[in-house]
């Protein structure tokens, strides 16, 4: 999501190749085909399962994090080696930490990494819920390995560039422990905001579609996400469980909207108070009628694009501050509303599923500091060295 535009945009002034894995997610062979009419070249192979027994036993012996060790497959790398081989680039990008060793052994005028997360945080956030069992101490192993990986990659790169202000801040707390790093980050990491897709989020765009829920004079609140992803599931299981029964059960259904879901999330799906659709063709119609859409996130980290997409079709939000990191500050404040205990995010749905709306507003809102045009022109200072 973040990619996208980005690459799209790039390709517009710029000879643009694409390196990805696949793994057989919704829509992976339509933005294939789709940015394969965009760009010079589109070079895929096939990744490893969210949870591939095989790499998981490689990865236990190295000082490499799982994730790492999951995206970092031979045969892209011999694709990416070859391609660079054949005519030397003049910027590589990598997305996100764990494509960082795509990036070490090869030679460019300029080599940006371009953090969504800052890993390290999200597993401490979701250490600190895991408790003392198995799951606890694998994830505590997880956050030692990925410290010390996210402190030692930055050496590979000339440029690093995070998503939010938030995590440039904990990126550089961090490294106040390994002082090299420190010392790395100086002049070379900052922060980049990300864009969205603002001609696709339109809500003229969709207008014509019917509305997906059924007429049952029920406020319906929308969650949407990929619902493998510990941080959604999380989300979604105390939001179903614990927020919602506060409210009155008759008035409210809610809808948890994206593909493969966990079991935790499945055993949620109790019609007509709790809906799980599993993978949707469109998520827009389903904001864009919505009356609200939340985000419930205790633990994760970077910036939820959901929130932007949202707001861009004119749908009210509630998120808690984890969900909205990265998106506002003190001298810029939220269009949404912000509740963090179970008694605030509940008493939120009531009153923010009431609201009117102004979509012209909420959508001027996002295009005045989430446009694609801004995003290209900053990330092309940090591939040619002005910045």
């Amino acid at each position: 999501m973040v990619t996208a535009p980005l690459v799209e945009g790039l390709a517009k002034n710029h000879e643009v190749h694409l390196f990805s894995l696949l793994h057989g997610e919704q829509g992976e062979d339509e933005g294939k085909e789709f940015l394969s009419r965009k760009l010079a070249g589109v070079h895929v192979a096939p990744g490893a399962k969210r949870f591939d027994l095989p790499v998981l036993g490689q990865s236990l012996f190295s000082r490499y994090p799982y994730k790492v060790h999951r995206f970092t497959q031979p045969e892209l790398a011999k694709l990416a080696a070859k391609a660079a081989k054949k005519t030397p680039p003049d910027a590589i990008h990598c997305q996100n930490f764990y494509t960082a060793c795509y990036a070490r052994d090869l030679e460019a005028f300029r080599k940006v990494l371009y953090q969504e997360n800052f890993e390290t945080r999200m597993l401490e956030r979701w250490a600190e819920t895991a408790g003392q069992k198995v799951l606890g101490r694998l994830v505590r192993l997880e956050l030692k390995r990925t410290l010390h990986f996210e402190m030692e990659c930055p050496f590979w790169f000339d440029r690093i560039a995070t998503i939010s202000r938030q995590d440039e801040d904990a990126w550089r707390a961090s490294a106040a422990r390994f002082p090299e790093t420190l010392r790395r980050f100086e002049g070379r990491l900052r922060t980049i905001r990300p864009s969205v897709d603002l001609d696709y989020y339109r809500a003229a765009r969709v207008e014509e579609v019917p509305s997906p829920f059924p007429d049952d004079g029920r406020k319906r609140i929308v969650f949407t996400g990929f619902f493998g992803y510990e941080a959604n599931v999380d989300g979604a299981v105390w939001l179903a469980t614990e927020a919602l029964p506060k409210l009155n059960r008759d008035k409210y259904s809610l809808w948890l909207v994206g593909q493969k879901p966990s079991v935790a999330v499945q055993k949620l799906h109790a019609p007509p108070d709790v809906i799980v659709t599993g993978a949707v063709p469109d998520v827009r119609p389903f904001l864009l009628h919505a009356d609200l859409s939340v985000v419930p996130l205790r633990i994760g980290g970077g910036i939820r694009l959901k929130i932007l997409e949202a707001l861009a079709l004119g749908c009210p939000v509630v998120s808690t501050s984890v969900g909205c990191e990265g998106l506002w500050s003190s001298v810029d404040p939220p269009i949404w509303t912000i509740a963090d205990t179970l008694e605030e995010f509940a008493a939120a749905l009531e009153s923010s599923s009431a609201l009117s709306r102004n979509r012209e507003e909420m959508f001027s809102w996002v295009a005045e500091r989430f446009s694609p045009a801004r995003f290209v022109e900053e990330m092309e200072a940090l591939y040619c060295g002005k910045s």
